[in-house]
């Protein structure tokens, strides 16, 4: 089909979004578009027209303002930082909103270690060996270092997986992990947006890279997760049965 072709009127989309939210109304789409939430395009005749990524914003809002209960400002933070990174996932998001509704629907862009520390609820020692490890990815150089929202959500993850028993240390693998999965992944993405004229069309491109790659690597890991345990039991009743 031609991207042309994939538009959708109003009532087509809230046909769509009815069957996850039955709630939904055109007058919704039309208050959220003058709150600035949504921007669709326009016909010479001045009606509107959806795109698929529309149909996809217009469901994250419906998810935020009716399963999270979530006040206007926070749901425009919330869009404002996926706009700036479409390499967001659910997890990332989820860490995100319970940061955002704490804060009231703050940016929290230009925050100082201790402000930092003290919004992810540890000491201003463990976000420096957070830090040291690379598990808080350092920002521009020059000056004082500062925290933004995200950098609060990884400080918190962290900071429970450290409360189950899991060291900085061990984490730190993941930091090289990360690493090179994004250097594999940029070097899949350049030759996939050659053909686009848009950054609307790349970050679309790069959001359908992304999301398949986490089904894949997320699919593959649950596979071999279950071979491993499966190995370790039996190896532990083959021990049991010895005995």
């Amino acid at each position: 089909m031609d991207r042309e072709e994939r538009l959708w009127t109003i009532g087509e989309v809230v046909n769509r979004l009815r069957e996850q939210f039955p709630d939904v109304t055109p007058s919704k789409l039309r208050y959220w578009e003058k709150a600035g939430l949504i921007r669709p395009r326009r016909t010479h005749g001045g009606h509107r027209l959806y795109c698929p990524m529309d149909v996809e914003r217009l469901a994250l809002i419906l998810n935020l303002r009716a399963r999270h209960r979530l006040p206007l400002s926070v749901v425009r933070a919330m869009l404002d930082r996926l706009e700036e990174d479409p390499a967001l996932n659910l997890g990332a998001v989820e860490a995100l909103l319970q940061v955002l509704q704490e804060s009231g629907g703050e940016k929290l862009v230009a925050l100082t270690a201790e402000e930092a520390a003290r919004r992810a609820g540890i000491h201003l020692e463990r976000l420096q060996r957070m830090e040291a490890l690379g598990l808080l990815p350092s920002g521009e150089s020059g000056g004082e270092r500062r925290y933004d929202l995200e950098d609060v959500a990884l400080m918190r993850v962290v900071r429970d997986l450290e409360a189950m028993g899991i060291t900085c240390q061990n984490l730190a693998f993941y930091v090289r992990l990360v690493r090179a999965q994004v250097r594999h992944d940029v070097a899949l993405y350049a030759p996939l947006v050659g053909d686009l004229d848009t950054d609307a069309e790349r970050i679309g491109r790069f959001r359908e890279l992304h999301r398949l790659i986490q089904t894949l690597t997320g699919l593959l890991y649950r596979k071999y997760v279950r071979q491993a345990l499966m190995r370790r039991w039996l190896r532990r009743a083959t021990r049991s049965s010895s005995r």
